[in-house]
């Protein structure tokens, strides 16, 4: 189940200390997620979501659409409860892009984790440009007094963002010739080791940081489409959204979209982030 249920504070942060930069922006967006959610239990699925969303925020339904559009197209009538807290949240140095997820309820259960990318306008406010999520175990997710780990900041970025979207188009395109073969081992060449994955459907029993256990459910093969995007004006975060497609257990074809988060690593380019979508 994602946080869009698709009809379907901040305390003491902790900071990843391998080289950890800032942390204000990610600070902003943890507060951003948690007012966000506030407003979910008193305004509604749709309220709230059309409160936080930027103009151009896009949903998976099951295909990318508006989701402006969306929401303000339905009534907010019959929603369920659905709560849920940021647990991991990573910004770009730049102060202007960053991810935010952790675990969500539908009605008191849990419900997997969602995924939310958050962009600071020039006006200054934060808003959502994509919301979705994956299947993972939110049992032994942290409870929501807890307070969000805080990924890395890059130590630096490519000059501009179409640049870094250009760089990241590049291993997307190294990591989906991979796929084709050898699936789990090209995911594994691209994963940062602090990484996590949502979905699929399958490998909802697993945390998110539970990468070996995530990818040896991987099919053997895997088509991956980019089709679209966006980069931190740092040029050190950058967002590709696409559709995947595999053969699984009796020759039975699946169709997902994904959502992946890249950073740029003293390594290089890592994939630190997806949500595999195959749930409805």
């Amino acid at each position: 189940m994602l946080k869009t249920v698709s009809f379907a504070v901040v305390a003491l942060i902790a900071v990843s200390p391998a080289w950890a930069g800032p942390t204000a922006p990610a600070v902003q967006i943890e507060a951003a997620e948690r007012a966000f959610a506030a407003d979910g239990l008193t305004l509604g699925i749709r309220g709230s979501f059309l409160r936080h969303m930027a103009d151009d925020a896009i949903v998976f339904d099951p295909f990318p659409v508006n989701a402006k559009a969306l929401y303000a197209g339905r009534s907010g009538a019959g929603e369920p409860k659905l709560e849920w807290w940021p647990a991991w949240v990573v910004a770009a140095r730049s102060g202007d892009l960053g991810l935010s997820t952790g675990p969500s309820r539908v009605n008191g259960k849990p419900g997997g984790w969602y995924a939310t990318l958050w962009r600071k306008d020039a006006d200054g406010v934060w808003r959502w440009i994509y919301d979705g999520g994956g299947a993972a175990d939110g049992f032994s997710a942290p409870g929501q007094d807890a307070a969000a780990t805080i990924g890395p900041v890059a130590r630096d970025g490519l000059p501009s963002p179409a640049e870094a979207f250009e760089a990241v188009r590049s291993a997307e395109t190294i990591l989906a010739q991979a796929a084709r073969d050898d699936a789990p081992a090209a995911y594994r060449a691209a994963l940062s080791a602090d990484a996590r994955l949502l979905g699929p459907w399958e490998t909802r029993a697993f945390a998110p940081t539970a990468l070996s256990e995530r990818l040896a459910l991987r099919p053997s093969g895997m088509d991956l489409t980019l089709r679209g995007g966006g980069a931190s004006r740092g040029g050190d975060l950058v967002w590709t959204r696409g559709e995947a497609r595999w053969t699984g257990a009796g020759q039975k074809s699946a169709a997902a979209h994904y959502m992946h988060v890249w950073q740029k690593r003293p390594e290089g380019w890592r994939l630190i982030f997806e949500a595999l979508i195959n749930d409805r």
